[in-house]
């Protein structure tokens, strides 16, 4: 869709059977994408798919088309070129054909070395299943990315020339990243998607620090998520969007998950530092900072999506928001509107017994303090558990993450 805009097509659509693109991402994370997408002409139809292609009828509009496609939602967009990009299956019938093991997948089944259930046949590329290193243990799946399939390649030349220590294929960590107009997006390991489904215990935790020093100029944001287990501190897996340091983030991210790194041991790493490329604590490492706190005991957090769950259960939650008044005049929390307390951090401590003496905010009753990225929703969360509110969450993402959350959905 963007070559074709780029090629001075000027109208595009895009039909996505899915609620989002980008398959890899948290549907929160491709709201980015959605919104760069339609930024640059892109029409998107979301959650829809193609029930037929006819001949064009006349007077569906001025210009004569080659198609009609006709909509699972009723509508008709006018064609003259058809590109159908709905996803790959391994072309693996010869495999199955002599006898080869395949996944339920229809991938090929491969150890280590590449080879197969045939001891004389060996496989690499997209067809294969290998492990997922981001798991561990057991679980595997298929990913076609070029990186993979090449060093699986060369562990399959290593074997068979019999080179002294040959080399083995650990798995695969699911490293990508992709340009979409003036967006870089990129992700490693498993999305939250696939922890709920496998039932794991995690967190979710969000940073959207800039990419390089604020004070210098063209700082841009890095729209980061990384996920964790709040117990073990293992790395499941991270998503960032941004204009600039999007891919050098997610990588370094890549060589801590398959290092073994805990998640707040990434506040340790020493990483470049000068204001043109980076800041003194880089994202990842105040990712790590946040991981650390969490694992600690010293703080807790919920996403904007679990705090929506909760409102829609019912869940009594007072949310705190600390950010300043010039900052809630130009954008409120839609969520819990019924139950907001505003107060800017600065005057919180002084504050802070008024609010309680006139019920606004009660002992033992659960808050989640919010601002505009989280960072003071923590230093306001921390007064509150040393105060009696030892159950005290911050919103992580707070307004920002919150924002594109509510637009899930919305403008297809």
């Amino acid at each position: 869709a963007e070559q074709m805009k780029m090629k001075g097509i000027p109208e595009v659509h895009v039909v996505e059977l899915a609620p989002q693109v980008m398959a890899p991402l948290d549907q929160e994370m491709a709201q980015y994408l959605h919104e760069e997408l339609r930024r640059s002409g892109i029409k998107l139809h979301l959650s829809d798919g193609v029930s037929a292609f006819q001949e064009p009828v006349a007077g569906h509009g001025p210009i004569a088309s080659a198609s009609d496609v006709v909509l699972k939602s009723g509508a008709t967009l006018q064609a003259d070129l058809v590109v159908l990009s709905m996803g790959i299956r391994p072309c693996t019938k010869m495999a199955k054909d002599i006898g080869l093991e395949l996944a339920p997948t229809g991938h090929v089944k491969v150890n280590e070395c590449m080879r197969t259930s045939d001891e004389h046949i060996y496989a690499a590329g997209d067809a294969v299943e290998v492990r997922n290193t981001a798991l561990g243990g057991d679980h595997v799946w298929a990913v076609a990315l070029g990186g993979p399939a090449n060093r699986q390649g060369r562990v399959c030349a290593d074997q068979i020339a019999k080179t002294p220590s040959p080399s083995v294929y650990k798995g695969t960590i699911g490293a990508s990243v992709v340009k979409i107009f003036d967006l870089t997006a990129a992700s490693v390991g498993v999305n939250e998607r696939t922890l709920k489904q496998k039932g794991l215990p995690y967190k979710a935790v969000y940073n959207h620090a800039m990419q390089h020093a604020s004070y210098y100029p063209n700082a841009l944001p890095i729209h980061l998520k990384v996920l964790f287990d709040p117990t073990s501190g293992v790395i499941y897996g991270g998503q960032a969007v941004g204009k600039d340091g999007v891919e050098k983030r997610i990588d370094v991210l890549s060589v801590a998950m398959q290092g073994g790194m805990k998640a707040n041991e990434l506040a340790d790493l020493e990483l470049c530092y000068a204001p043109p490329y980076g800041s003194a604590r880089d994202p990842i490492n105040q990712v790590g900072m946040i991981a650390g706190n969490i694992m600690l005991g010293l703080m807790d957090s919920v996403t904007p999506l679990e705090l929506a769950e909760m409102e829609k259960a019912g869940t009594p939650v007072t949310l705190l928001d600390v950010r300043e008044k010039g900052e809630v005049e130009s954008g409120a929390f839609a969520l819990y509107a019924n139950s907001q307390v505003f107060c800017p951090l600065g005057e919180l401590r002084e504050r802070l017994p008024t609010l309680v003496s006139e019920g606004k905010l009660v002992s033992g009753t659960q808050v989640v303090v919010a601002c505009k990225s989280g960072q003071r929703a923590h230093v306001g969360a921390r007064m509150l558990r040393l105060s009696g509110f030892p159950d005290a969450k911050i919103l992580t993402g707070s307004f920002l993450t919150a924002t594109v959350c509510a637009a899930i959905g919305q403008g297809n």
